[in-house]
């Protein structure tokens, strides 16, 4: 085209005649966008683009449809009342089971109207005993309210919402749900965290005490799961706070021995029998541990000699 007919066309069209008949971002990049989630959990496979800029937060309700492929590979009483493969509602925060924690967090990424593929990492998947491989997941966001930002919420309102998650918890330990119990102590203690700085003369004791319990609940969990090195964290954050407790120095020298860090095991143990000589399971528990390090012992001394022959 000459210059002058080039001249002549963007002459007699208008802006939005121009932006109408511009290529959209899908024809330009047809390939769908996909996004990791940064814990490794999950990728999003971006299907149908959403509008807006809103996402849901924590305590959002949202009305999400799932998808299940095929639905033979699908417990889905386990997780949605209503099923799966229609439209469901969840509230952000509120969920107690993995499957639907993976979809809650996939929903804080998506834009209204979005519709995705989810598609879990292949070891989070082994972990779902009611999927079976080759299942396939697309979730589309419908609708939601909106929530305030965190730093919008006063101490006494993420106090409340701390103690539900709390309360939750101890529901769901007693009912054997060890993942439910260990995400809603792990919420409450995130929310105490944000109001440190907030916290009210009189509410000091029992802030600490609650954070003491909260450590202290989320290692039983831990330590039931064998997560072994969070079990050690948790108790040392609870041991901060009540040094002689014999729960936390118990649970933390069987997660040191579970480790093979049989020294640090004995001393909480012995720490365990020195504040409560009639405690049974610590005495047994320290008499294996020093036939463990007899034999590890043992072991090295063998290695050892054959260094000198």
């Amino acid at each position: 085209m000459a210059v002058s007919q080039l001249n002549e066309t963007l002459a007699t069209t208008t802006l939005s005649d121009r932006l109408e008949n511009a290529p959209t971002e899908e024809q330009t990049n047809p390939e769908p966008f996909t996004w990791t989630c940064p814990d490794g959990s999950f990728v999003k496979k971006i299907l149908q683009r959403g509008s807006g800029l809103d996402k849901p937060k924590e305590g959002s309700k949202c009305r999400v449809c799932v998808d299940v492929e095929p639905s033979s590979s699908f417990d889905a009483g386990t997780h949605f009342q209503n099923g799966i493969n229609q439209s469901v509602e969840l509230i952000l925060g509120e969920t107690d089971t993995q499957f639907v924690e993976l979809i809650e967090k996939c929903v804080e990424t998506m834009l209204l109207g979005e519709q995705c593929e989810l598609i879990p990492v292949p070891d989070l998947m082994k972990t779902f005993t009611d999927c079976r491989e080759g299942l396939r997941m697309v979730v589309k966001l419908e609708e939601f309210t909106l929530q305030r930002d965190s730093w919008e919420v006063g101490f006494e309102e993420k106090w409340q919402m701390a103690m539900h998650h709390k309360a939750k918890a101890t529901e769901h330990f007693k009912s054997g749900n060890l993942f439910g119990a260990a995400l809603r102590y792990a919420k409450s203690l995130k929310l105490l965290v944000t109001v440190k700085y907030d916290l009210p003369l009189e509410k000091t004791k029992e802030y600490v005490q609650a954070r003491k319990a909260l450590y202290s609940n989320l290692a039983a969990c831990q330590i039931k799961q064998k997560q072994y090195r969070n079990v050690i964290h948790n108790c040392s954050k609870a041991l901060e706070i009540e040094p002689d407790s014999v729960k936390c120095l118990y649970r933390r020298g069987q997660a040191y021995a579970s480790i093979n860090e049989f020294d640090k095991a004995k001393r909480d143990l012995k720490r365990v029998l020195k504040l409560e000589p009639a405690n049974s399971a610590a005495a047994a528990q320290l008499r294996v541990l020093i036939e463990q390090i007899k034999a590890q012992n043992e072991k090295m001394g063998k290695a050892m000699s054959k260094l000198f022959i």
